[in-house]
C-alpha cells in the first residue's frame, strides 16, 4: 500500500465513529487546561490519560494530541489578558501580548496567537510526516545494543536539560529508573522490591506517578503559597478573538517563519521542549525583525514568533519520539506512556509493526490543528469564566478529578494513594530543585533500557564489548559520556578563568 493510501486510511480511521467529537473534546480540554495557570500541557495530558482506557490506541493518541495542541494555545489566554502565563511556554508571549491588552488590542493578540499557532502546528506535522518515515527506515536496522544506547542517551540528555542543577537532574532521572525495578522481572518473572506486597507485583503505576508528580504537586504548591492563587486583573478591551487581516499577516510573516523553524529544530532535540523554543523564537524574531525596537512594547511579532514555535514543537517532538523512542518533551513522554498503556512498545520498530496506528496519528494531528480555530473561538469565553473561579474551588475540583481518574483506570484503590504519595514527593522535588520531568522520563525509558541491556548481554554471552564494537552504539555511548562530562568541564574551565582574572591584578 502506498504512502497516500495509508494516509487516507489514517484519516478514515481518525474520523471513524465518534473520532471527530473525541478530538474536539481533547482540544477543548487542552485549551481549558492550558488557560488555567498551573495546568500545563503535560499536566492536562496526564489528567486525560485515565480516560483513554476505554478507547482504542489510535483514538487515545489523537485525543491526547488534541489536548497537547489545545494547551499550546490555551496558555496564551491568561498570558495576554492577565500577564500570567498559563503554561511555561507562553511566558514570552506576555511580553508583548499583555502590552497589547493594555492598549485595548487583546482580541487581536489572541487572534494572532491562534492563527499563527495553527500555521506552525500544521507545518510541523507535515515535516513530521516527511521525516519520521525516512528515519524509521534507518533505525529499523538497530539491534538491542543500539536501542539501549539510544535510551541511555535520551535519559541523560533529558536529565541534563530539564533542571537548573545537572546533578539533581541526573539524580531525578535515576530515581525514575529505580521505580521501574519494582514488580515482576520482565525476563525472569521473579519479584523485585515488592516487600511481600501483592499489590506491587504489577509495579508502580505510571499514570499515578505522572499525575502525582505533575498535577498534585502543583496543587500542593498553590495551597502552600496562597499568594500564587490570586487572580490577575480583568481583561482590557474586547475579550473575543479578532483574526489578523492580510496586512497584519504580512507584518508577522517573518516572525511566523522564524518561529516555525525554531520550533521544529528545537523540538527535534530531545529535552529542549516548548519553553526553550518559545524564548529562542522570541529572541530570533527580534534579531530578524525590521522593527526590533517595537518588540516588548506591543508588537504582534512578539506574539506570533513564540506562539508559532510553541505549536511547531509538537511535530518536532514527535520525530524522535516515534522514530527513536526518545521523548522530546514532557508531553511527548506522556504520549509514550499512552503507547505503553495500550500494549504498544515505542521505539524504532513502531513504524513497521503498527503502520496503521502511525498514519492514524498523522491524520489526527492534522485534524486537531485544524480544529484549533473553531474550538478555540467557542471555548475562549468558557476559559475566561474558568480563570475567574475561586482558587480553593478550582484546586478542590482538580484534586477530586485526579482521585476519580486514577481510580477509574484500573479500579485499583492503591493508584490514588500512589498519586497522592508522589504528589508529596513531587512537591518536595520542586521545593528542593529536583526535576519531576526527568523522573517521568526515567520511568518511560527505564523499562526499555533495562530490557535491551539484558538482551544485548544475552546475545553477546555476557561480553560488554558488544556496545563498543558496533559503530552506532559506540557513537551514542560516546555522546552520552559527553553529555555527562561537559557540564563538569565547563564549570572547571570557568573556575580556572576566574582564578586567572583575579590573579592578574595581584601580579601587577
Amino acid at each position: 500500500m502506498g504512502f497516500f493510501e495509508q494516509l487516507a486510511g489514517g484519516f478514515a480511521s481518525a474520523l471513524d465513529g465518534y473520532g471527530i467529537l473525541i478530538m474536539a473534546a481533547g482540544v477543548a480540554w487542552g485549551i481549558i487546561g492550558g488557560a488555567i495557570p498551573g495546568i500545563s500541557g503535560a499536566v492536562a495530558m496526564a489528567l486525560a490519560l485515565p480516560f483513554t482506557f476505554a478507547l482504542d490506541a489510535p483514538t487515545a493518541l489523537v485525543m491526547l494530541a488534541g489536548v497537547w495542541a489545545g494547551a499550546n494555545y490555551g496558555g496564551s489566554i491568561p498570558a495576554i489578558l492577565m500577564r500570567m502565563p498559563g503554561t511555561p511556554a507562553s511566558a514570552p508571549c506576555l511580553l508583548d501580548g499583555y502590552v497589547l491588552a493594555q492598549q485595548g488590542r487583546a482580541a487581536k493578540a489572541l487572534g494572532v496567537s491562534l492563527i499563527c499557532g495553527t500555521i506552525g502546528g500544521l507545518i510541523s506535522i507535515i515535516v513530521l510526516i516527511a521525516l519520521v518515515l525516512p528515519l524509521g527506515e534507518i533505525v529499523v536496522r538497530f539491534g538491542s545494543p543500539e536501542v539501549f544506547a539510544l535510551a541511555l542517551f535520551g535519559l541523560t540528555l533529558i536529565a541534563r536539560l530539564s533542571g537548573p542543577s545537572f546533578l539533581k537532574g541526573i539524580a531525578s532521572g535515576f530515581f525514575g529508573l529505580l521505580l521501574t525495578t519494582v514488580g515482576l522481572d520482565t525476563l525472569t518473572g521473579s519479584m523485585r522490591f515488592t516487600f511481600g506486597s501483592p499489590q506491587l507485583l504489577t509495579g508502580i503505576d505510571t499514570i499515578s506517578v505522572m499525575i502525582g508528580l505533575f498535577a498534585i504537586s502543583e496543587m500542593f504548591f498553590l495551597i502552600a503559597h496562597p499568594a500564587r492563587q490570586a487572580a490577575g486583573v480583568g481583561a482590557r478591551g474586547k475579550t473575543g478573538t479578532s483574526f489578523p487581516n492580510l496586512r497584519e499577516l504580512r507584518e508577522v510573516g517573518r516572525a511566523t517563519f522564524v518561529g516555525t523553524i525554531v520550533g521544529l529544530v528545537v523540538g527535534i532535540m530531545p529535552g529542549a521542549g516548548a519553553t526553550a523554543s518559545s524564548f529562542v523564537a522570541y529572541n530570533e524574531a527580534r534579531r530578524w525583525s525590521k522593527t526590533p525596537e517595537r518588540l516588548g512594547k506591543g508588537s504582534l511579532e512578539g506574539v506570533a514568533a513564540p506562539e508559532t514555535a510553541n505549536n511547531a514543537v509538537q511535530g518536532g517532538d514527535l520525530v524522535p519520539t516515534l522514530a527513536l523512542g526518545i521523548p522530546g518533551s514532557n508531553s511527548a513522554a506522556i504520549m509514550l506512556a499512552a503507547l505503553l498503556l495500550h500494549g504498544i512498545m515505542p521505539g524504532p520498530f513502531l513504524l513497521t509493526k503498527h503502520p496503521e496506528l502511525v498514519f492514524t496519528l498523522f491524520a489526527g494531528l492534522i485534524i486537531v490543528n485544524l480544529l484549533m480555530v473553531p474550538v478555540g473561538i467557542v471555548i475562549l469565553r468558557l476559559c475566561l469564566l474558568a480563570l475567574k473561579l475561586d482558587p480553593p474551588v478550582l484546586i478542590a475540583s482538580i484534586l477530586a478529578l485526579i482521585v476519580i481518574g486514577t481510580y477509574a483506570g484500573d479500579l485499583f484503590l492503591l493508584n490514588p494513594v500512589q498519586a497522592l504519595i508522589f504528589g508529596v514527593i513531587g512537591y518536595g522535588m520542586r521545593i528542593w530543585g529536583f526535576s519531576a520531568a526527568a523522573t517521568v522520563l526515567g520511568i518511560v525509558l527505564g523499562v526499555l533500557a533495562e530490557s535491551e541491556l539484558r538482551r544485548s548481554l544475552i546475545i553477546s554471552h555476557g561480553e560488554w564489548s558488544i556496545f563498543l564494537t558496533r559503530p552506532v552504539c559506540a557513537v551514542l555511548l560516546f555522546l552520552t559520556v559527553g553529555v555527562l562530562v561537559y557540564p563538569a568541564l565547563m564549570t572547571a574551565l570557568r573556575r580556572w578563568r576566574s582564578r586567572r582574572v583575579s590573579a592578574a591584578p595581584a601580579a601587577k
